[in-house]
């Protein structure tokens, strides 16, 4: 029996000096190799004899990967195990390896070099945010690699490593409500260090960045493959937001996907509002709240009279009620929202009463009546709720900041840019050479009219920093009248943003289209999140955050996809002004852009289905393709339909009925997603008044929205206006 040991152990020591890969059985995976002691990545001597070093209670626990060192799965390290190990090391055994079926995207996590299985989640007893941000940790590691951490809220029973969670309570590291700290001290602890309310979330889907992950929308999530995500010695890093304030409506963006992408904006209640470390701002109305305070039918109805007694005693009735409403369910101010509404209807007709027009005078502007009524209702309820913020906008023709009239401390200022969308904030010489959009104007009470411009809107918005400290603002993100000529400056993103967080605003609200699956509005939001985030991010994170969402998106065919996206934004880099909520498609694009480069566009699409790895990512490329379809086909209508050769026709009829089929198809209500053409009119398919009654039905796809529609805004000077 000695000398059956003694060979055993030769055999044992001669193995040491050769790294032996472990053969799988073809069970279950682990995020751990199986036997792998002391997290080399290898099974040799040195895991036989950590093994027994710490059954014989000479290591640690520290010392060892129990997980992997419990080869048996019985739940505990015994001497059986090293019994196990020897006859792995020998050659003679082979035992479950590491994630040889490729059940997982990444073989290994680990923190420090220590394998993540050795880890346990401790957080502290009574915050739903921190057992939300425990669960996510967990559920995303378990599907990483297929590791179940363990969550604790008793520090003593964490026999190995911990991530361990805290709040700064004391504010020592001035992490305030969403900021976090990420440690990983000497003793291979993680660190995490949480703002006052939603830091604990926060800092869970950064530490799942941190091992490959990224979160995008509602439905996409993404995680890189790799053999091994380890966040390294010496890891320590604090994030704090710029913006105080974060919200995007752009559809994709649920309460789940708000905190996933860094936002905390509130559009309506929510019962879990705790669990995601609660939200701010206002809630069921974000901007147009008079129609609801004083009885009318709908935010697009005619402002009521703003010096009137009784507006203002609607409003605050109105208000009061809101708030014990809100807190019969539940809701509380400073958790759930920490504003109220006094805002202008969607109209741009205002009250012509004599006291309202000495107003308008004495102020210059209409918003001098706006934040006249705002003060009042804010210093009404600051009496019995100091914590409240009255919020108010200057929108559109009360862009103009008064001359006279401040807004309180409490009185939050949502200023909403209506200028150019073509070029970026930080380019108002731009807007200024070619002054401004000059089918968009807005007069003030002295008969002045304002072209719209970058230009305009930023001496309007220094006027309103003199005056408060606390603005926020619209940014409009898409183009809501013809959905698939999607705005092309999503690249503006950058730019706008680094440039109004420069200028000192507590942040942003960025309203979005209304079809996200045949344009880019689902990158939209998600980059318009990272920079409210951090706005001042280098150019190269931009352009990661985009490949990393196409990449998620598209597939492996994302390169052409972002080629396209490059040449559609070159498309729509025209050298006038122009408004993406209000402008039509060949204002905004440069048709002979498309005449010239429609097929090449097109082709890229090819390639890209040609690479797609399943279903999704064929039809999501095809939802994409759309825009381009349908830009292209307008653009190329004349040249190859109306005097094309018949070859030029066969291609022209072939695109466009892929395009009429598709829409089509969507449109029916069992394939679930109806492509919008158009926002405001028509029924499916294609939402349109004069869509084509079938594929043969060949014409400028302009005249689909409208008969003689041809996608440009056409100047009658008798007039003086545009149609």
């Amino acid at each position: 029996m000695k000398r059956v040991l003694s060979i055993l152990l030769v055999l044992c020591m001669m193995s040491a000096l050769i790294p032996m890969s472990v053969v799988t059985s073809g069970a279950a995976t682990h995020g751990y190799l199986l036997g792998d002691a002391n997290d080399d990545a290898i099974v040799t001597l040195k895991d036989v004899l950590l093994v027994r070093r710490y059954v014989a209670g000479v290591a640690s626990v520290k010392e060892l990967n129990s997980k992997s060192a419990d080869t048996d799965n019985d739940g505990d390290v015994t001497l059986k195990d090293v019994l196990v190990l020897r006859k792995v090391v020998a050659g003679v055994l082979t035992i479950e390896g590491n994630n040889t079926d490729k059940r997982y995207s990444v073989d290994t996590l680990s923190i420090g070099g220590r394998n993540i299985s050795r880890y346990t989640i401790v957080i502290p007893d009574g915050n739903e945010c921190m057992e939300f941000a425990a669960d996510e940790l967990r559920n995303y590691v378990n599907n990483a690699c297929g590791v179940a951490l363990n969550v604790t809220k008793d520090p003593s029973s964490v026999a190995g490593y911990a991530i361990r969670y805290r709040f700064d309570t004391e504010n020592e590291y001035e992490l305030g409500t969403d900021g976090y700290k990420v440690t990983l001290a000497e003793n291979g602890d993680l660190e995490v260090i949480c703002g006052s309310m939603r830091g604990p979330i926060y800092s869970a889907y950064y530490i799942l960045r941190q091992f490959g992950w990224r979160f995008f929308t509602a439905q996409i999530t993404y995680l890189y493959p790799a053999e091994n995500a380890n966040i390294p010695e010496g890891f320590d890093e604090t994030e704090v937001p710029v913006f105080k304030y974060r919200e995007c409506n752009m559809r994709g963006i649920s309460d789940v996907t708000c905190v996933r992408i860094g936002l905390n904006g509130i559009s309506e209640k929510n019962k879990q509002m705790y669990r995601y470390g609660g939200r701010v701002g206002t809630t069921k109305f974000h901007a147009h709240s008079y129609h609801a305070q004083c009885g009318m039918n709908s935010d697009l109805d005619d402002n009521p009279c703003l010096t009137s007694e009784d507006t203002y005693q609607q409003i605050i009735t109105y208000n009061y009620n809101l708030v014990k409403e809100r807190e019969e369910a539940g809701m509380y101010i400073g958790i759930h929202y920490t504003q109220i509404s006094c805002a202008p209807n969607d109209s741009l007709v205002f009250c012509q009463c004599t006291g309202c027009k000495a107003v308008y005078e004495e102020d210059g502007s209409i918003s001098g009546a706006v934040i006249r009524l705002a003060n009042r209702v804010a210093d009404k309820m600051s009496e019995d709720y100091p914590e409240l913020e009255i919020y108010t906008i200057a929108y559109s023709i009360h862009r103009i900041a008064p001359k006279v009239t401040r807004p309180r401390e409490n009185v939050t200022l949502m200023f909403c840019m209506g200028g150019c969308n073509n070029h970026t904030y930080d380019d108002t010489e731009a807007c200024a050479n070619c002054g401004g959009n000059e089918r968009l104007w807005i007069t003030d009470p002295y008969g002045n009219r304002h072209y719209c411009g970058n230009d305009a809107d930023m001496e309007w918005f220094e006027q309103w920093r003199e005056l408060t400290d606390n603005i926020q603002i619209w940014y409009y993100g898409a183009n809501f009248a013809v959905n698939l000529a999607p705005s092309p400056n999503i690249f503006n993103v950058y730019n706008d943003f680094k440039e109004m967080a420069s200028r000192g605003i507590t942040g942003v609200y960025c309203e979005g289209g209304m079809h996200p699956y045949a344009s880019f509005e689902y990158l939209r939001a998600f980059l318009a999140s990272q920079m409210m985030w951090d706005p001042f991010m280098s150019e190269e994170e931009f352009n990661e955050h985009i490949n990393d969402y196409l990449i998620a998106y598209y597939g492996p065919g994302w390169g052409y996809i972002r080629e396209y996206l490059n040449m559609a934004m070159e498309a729509g880099d025209v050298d006038h002004c122009w408004t993406n909520n209000y402008d039509r498609p060949w204002n905004i694009y440069s048709k002979d852009y498309f005449l010239e480069n429609y097929k090449y566009m097109v082709s890229l699409f090819d390639k890209a289905k040609d690479m797609a790895e399943n279903q999704w990512q064929a039809e999501r490329i095809d939802w994409c393709r759309l825009q381009c379809e349908f830009l292209g086909l307008s653009a190329t209508y004349e040249r190859d339909w109306v005097n094309g050769d018949d070859a030029s026709k066969a291609e022209y009829a072939e695109h466009y009925k892929f395009l009429y089929d598709t829409i089509v198809y969507y449109s029916d209500p069992s394939n679930g997603i109806p492509i919008r053409i158009t926002t405001y009119s028509g029924k499916a398919p294609g939402y349109c008044d004069n869509f084509p009654t079938s594929a043969e039905d060949i014409r400028d796809t302009m005249t689909w929205i409208a008969p003689g529609f041809d996608g440009l805004w056409h100047y009658l000077p008798g007039e003086d206006r545009w149609v």
